[in-house]
């Protein structure tokens, strides 16, 4: 496994580096200003306005990180040719592609961790306590980017462009947030070749929307204890089945 960790921290390095990760993180500071901004001039509670307005962009914009990252940086590798020098070492390739990964979920998860403190911290400024809430629902959010990272790498494992591979990561992402619109033609009313279909969808596709946590939190509602382990389950067996795969076909495709 330390080679596996060599890989991730200078997958880590590499993001970091990425100019165009602080374009996405300034984007998505001045998204939490516009939502005071919007908060303070709303009808009812600002602080649940800026509360939610803010934990989306959170979401939105880690999702968008885990994409541009995850598409880009092993093409970089693949044009660069710097994957050749990688693979010519005592490097397995499962090892490469779970590495690329636990490098882009460290970087997630240091983003995530960075906007969640500060929104935190922000907003205790003005409630004059820490609201907790903020902490579970950007966690919540940190393991959907763990799934949108392993499509991301599976896609890179697969295609040849980084257009592509985001194409189809952000497609996965979107069904995925849209699932719950599937239970419509689940019901016996629909015809079965539409029932089939929603079914196998319903079973391949991930369930993201379990892990919107934000608005329900900031509504007031109480989560059952099991759905922080019951996602963190989900995601982890999800992300895992999605690595499998990409090795698989990471294993058999020729570098030139």
């Amino acid at each position: 496994m330390s080679k596996v960790a060599a890989l991730a921290l200078n997958t880590t390095r590499e993001a970091i580096r990425n100019r165009v990760l602080y374009s996405i993180l300034a984007f998505a500071v001045l998204m939490v200003g516009v939502s005071t901004v919007l908060g303070s001039a709303s009808i009812g509670d600002p602080i649940r306005y800026i509360k939610d307005f803010s934990l989306m962009s959170i979401s939105l914009f880690g999702v968008i990180i885990a994409v541009v990252l995850g598409v880009n940086l092993l093409h970089q590798e693949l044009s660069n040719k710097t994957i050749l020098n990688t693979l010519s070492k005592p490097v397995a390739r499962w090892q490469f592609v779970l590495g690329k990964f636990a490098g882009l979920l460290l970087t997630s998860t240091a983003v995530i961790a960075g906007m969640a403190v500060g929104l935190g911290l922000f907003l205790s400024l003005i409630e004059g306590r820490f609201d907790p809430i903020i902490l579970v629902a950007s966690f919540a959010s940190l393991l959907e980017i763990m799934i949108v990272i392993a499509f991301a790498v599976f896609f890179s494992s697969v295609v040849v462009t980084p257009t592509l591979a985001g194409m189809f990561t952000i497609g996965c992402f979107i069904a995925g947030r849209s699932t719950q619109y599937l239970d419509y033609f689940l019901s016996e009313d629909t015809g079965w070749v539409l029932r089939s279909l929603a079914r196998t969808l319903n079973a391949l596709l991930p369930r993201l929307d379990h892990f919107l946590l934000g608005d329900r939190l900031v509504h007031g509602e109480h989560l059952d204890p099991s759905t922080l382990p019951y996602l963190i389950g989900y995601a982890v067996f999800y992300s895992a089945a999605l690595l499998l795969l990409a090795v698989g076909f990471f294993s058999r495709r020729e570098f030139r």
